[in-house]
């Protein structure tokens, strides 16, 4: 049987839905009065949402200015990718040295269920099958150390994800290097996934360079 979800987390989730579907744009000031009201959920529960929203970097909070959704600043994502798109390709080649055949079901279970939800349309889980993917290659790398700073750098970079939460080719270009990224690791091969991270990490720097060119 689930456990219930408290009142925190559903306000946590409900806040972050509308982060990600738009219905609050990066930089709309937010106070707890209109978001209790707008989710019907008591003003306590909204406070220690926020509180951690703030923390996870949906929002950005300033003393005496008030509590902001978060603004995506390209260029520090950019740098960021940089440090990420390094540790994921250590992540995947120890992954592809110590992964066995119940890590290699777990990989295979993201990319179906990923590829399901992109055919289904369903976008917002597509990333969400995205970033378990990149989480479980660092679990699965057997190194705790490594997995335990990538988790934390994932979850600083959710926002970023859903950016582009309505771009479908997306969606399927990183599905399809998320596949050659299994398909390296379930030959014991290194090498080869080491290369395939690169190079997801290269498409991904090359669309940040463009978008950071954009008026």
């Amino acid at each position: 049987m689930d456990t219930p979800i408290t009142k925190e987390e559903a306000a946590y989730q409900a806040i972050r839905g509308a982060i990600i579907q738009g219905e609050l744009q990066p930089g709309q000031a937010v106070t707890i009065r209109d978001l209790a009201a707008k989710f019907g959920l008591g003003r306590t529960p909204i406070t220690d949402a926020m509180k951690h929203l703030a923390l996870d970097g949906w929002l950005e909070s300033t003393t005496g200015v008030g509590t902001r959704v978060a603004n995506l600043d390209l260029s520090d994502r950019y740098a960021y990718m940089q440090v990420r798109g390094a540790v994921e390709a250590l992540s995947v080649r120890l992954c592809a040295e110590a992964a066995g055949p119940e890590d290699l079901l777990s990989l295979e279970h993201c990319l179906a269920v990923a590829k399901l939800a992109i055919d289904s349309g369903n976008l917002v889980r597509a990333i969400e099958a995205d970033i378990d993917f990149h989480r479980l290659c660092a679990k699965c790398s057997g190194n705790r150390f490594l997995y335990q700073i990538y988790d934390r750098m994932l979850s600083q970079d959710e926002l970023v994800f859903f950016r582009n939460v309505s771009d479908v080719d997306i969606r399927v270009q990183s599905h399809q290097q998320h596949a050659a990224i299994v398909a390296a690791i379930r030959s014991g091969d290194p090498d080869r996934a080491e290369e395939a991270s690169r190079s997801h990490t290269k498409t991904i720097l090359e669309r940040l360079r463009a978008e950071r060119k954009q008026p």
